[in-house]
């Protein structure tokens, strides 16, 4: 009986032995390494607050109406460009490689213009514009492409002055449209995303009729304009 407990006992240690040096060998040749730990895709979810700034190319239209609403046969075409900023905030959800968000925008806005005619001198300027939207993007890790569209708000300053009676009126209306663009974002870091946008917005045409200087007569806006601006934000 001893003689095969002893057996027995030194073959385990026999095995043992083995498996060790088998540890200690190099792996064979043609075998493939350990698969490395690719890193984490950048994750546009979250909310993110900024600012941004630009230039406006914008074309401003305004003639004048009969209080019937018909034309009086006299219109006069201007520009309004100038720099806008301010700043932004949204939410966006990433599924896969889309990316859906919603964003609001206020800005102010150095828009001025105006005509001088014998019939009339006017004075339009826009301080202040804002934008709330929805975006649609296509992510690539850290880079995305976009779309975006939605309302579009302003107020108008007017300055109406008749030269044949010397009277002046001033007025603000207020006016809602749309607006829609394009844009490229890039994340620098898990926090600050860069970007550049480009968008176009009308605030279609409206009316409005004189109290003192143009008794009789209205006047009939309208507004396009072309933005491009760049931006900052930081991601929560």
């Amino acid at each position: 009986m001893s003689k095969f407990l002893n057996a027995g006992i030194a073959s385990l240690v026999l095995l043992a032995s083995g498996a060790a040096m088998a540890g200690d060998l190099p792996m064979r040749k043609g075998a493939l390494p350990p698969a490395p730990v690719l890193p984490e895709l950048y994750s546009w979810t979250g909310f993110y607050v900024g600012g941004q700034i630009g230039y406006s190319w914008a074309s401003d239209k305004t003639s004048f109406v009969a209080l019937n609403g018909a034309l009086a046969g006299v219109a006069f075409d201007y520009n309004t460009d100038g720099v806008v900023g301010g700043g932004h905030a949204g939410f966006n959800y990433q599924m896969g490689g889309f990316v859906i968000g919603v964003e609001g925008d206020v800005e102010a806005v150095d828009a001025k213009g105006g005509f001088n005619s014998a019939l009339g001198i006017g004075r339009v300027s826009r301080d202040w514009q804002a934008s709330i939207r929805g975006r649609l993007g296509f992510a690539l890790d850290r880079f995305m492409i976009y779309g975006t569209g939605g309302g579009a708000f302003t107020e108008y300053n007017y300055r109406l002055s008749n030269p044949a009676t010397g009277l002046s009126e001033t007025a603000q209306t207020q006016r809602g449209g749309w607006t829609a663009g394009g844009g490229l974002s890039y994340a620098f870091s898990n926090n600050l995303i860069g970007g550049v946008e480009y968008r176009y917005t009308d605030y279609g045409r409206f009316s409005r009729f004189a109290r003192s200087a143009f008794l009789g007569l209205g006047t009939e806006q309208e507004t396009t304009t072309h933005a491009v601006r760049t931006s900052l934000s930081y991601k929560f």
